[in-house]
């Protein structure tokens, strides 16, 4: 094993320790800040301007190589299995019975099964700790961090298994009622716009991630707080997906290109 790395973290100083091999390894700011002057002072790297519970997420995704496991550490890899497996057969049903009279039986069981998948998943991996991770990955220069954020997302919140024929189970309305570890969804998009260069695919995601599920959404909230910036490319989006489905086009299409297209590439991808 390589050295330890002291780590404080925010105006309080909350410790942490990294082996130092991975995290200069992994980080260009960590390479500098451990090789050189920057910001090491007695063996220490202070980031006082950071958020403890970014960075203590940073560390366990370069202990692990997983961004899993740290929220919902009850969300075993052979439960998520189970989870996944049960949505899948739930909309292989409704896929095949989409035209019979079982119709709203099949759906409303898909919809239970999707409901508990997407629920571990938002437990497992919170929105709002993955746009504050991404923004960190940014600052730090960290390499292949950005894109397994996205794919986690894709994957946790885009519902990729969805049946062709059932609407989309909505993540701002899922969470309309939950407690704090999901966060609320014009909180999240706000934070999101503010910490986020405007060229950054994860952008593209969470603005993709909205305008799939934008039919539930209403009320005031949504109009005046949202931020003017993703209201205008919000608008546009929808305006898009409308004229989808009036030349027949039954999916969206952010669901069906290349996941690769939202990734960074500062590591070599193994989705092109």
């Amino acid at each position: 094993y390589s050295a330890i790395v002291k780590i404080t973290v925010g105006p309080e100083g909350k410790t942490y320790h990294a082996y130092e091999e991975p995290l200069c390894r992994k980080s260009d700011f960590f390479n500098a800040a451990c090789r050189g002057a920057s910001r090491k002072i007695n063996g220490t790297i202070h980031l006082p301007e950071q958020d403890p519970a970014v960075v203590n997420y940073f560390i366990h995704w370069i202990c692990t190589g997983q961004l899993r496991g740290l929220y919902n550490p009850s969300l075993t890899a052979t439960a998520l299995s189970k989870l996944k497996q049960a949505a899948a057969t739930a909309a292989k049903d409704l896929s095949y019975y989409s035209h019979s009279k079982a119709d709203s039986q099949y759906e409303k069981i898909w919809t239970e099964k999707q409901t508990a998948l997407n629920l571990a998943n938002y437990r497992d991996l919170p929105l709002q700790q993955l746009v504050n991770l991404y923004a960190f990955a940014d600052f730090a220069h960290v390499k292949g961090l950005k894109d397994a954020i996205v794919d986690a997302v894709v994957d946790a919140y885009g519902n990729p298994g969805r049946p062709r024929t059932a609407k989309p189970i909505c993540f701002w309305d899922v969470i309309a009622d939950r407690p704090d570890w999901l966060a609320d969804p014009i909180k999240l998009i706000n934070s999101a716009w503010e910490q986020l260069p405007a060229d950054t695919p994860f952008r593209r995601v969470i603005l993709n991630l909205y305008c799939d599920a934008f039919s539930p959404i209403s009320g005031t909230r949504y109009a005046t707080e949202l931020c003017p910036a993703f209201s205008a490319a919000a608008f546009d989006r929808i305006n898009e997906f409308a004229k989808n489905a009036r030349q027949g086009v039954t999916t969206f299409p952010w669901l069906e290109v290349p996941i690769c297209k939202y990734h960074c590439h500062d590591v070599p991808c193994s989705k092109q």
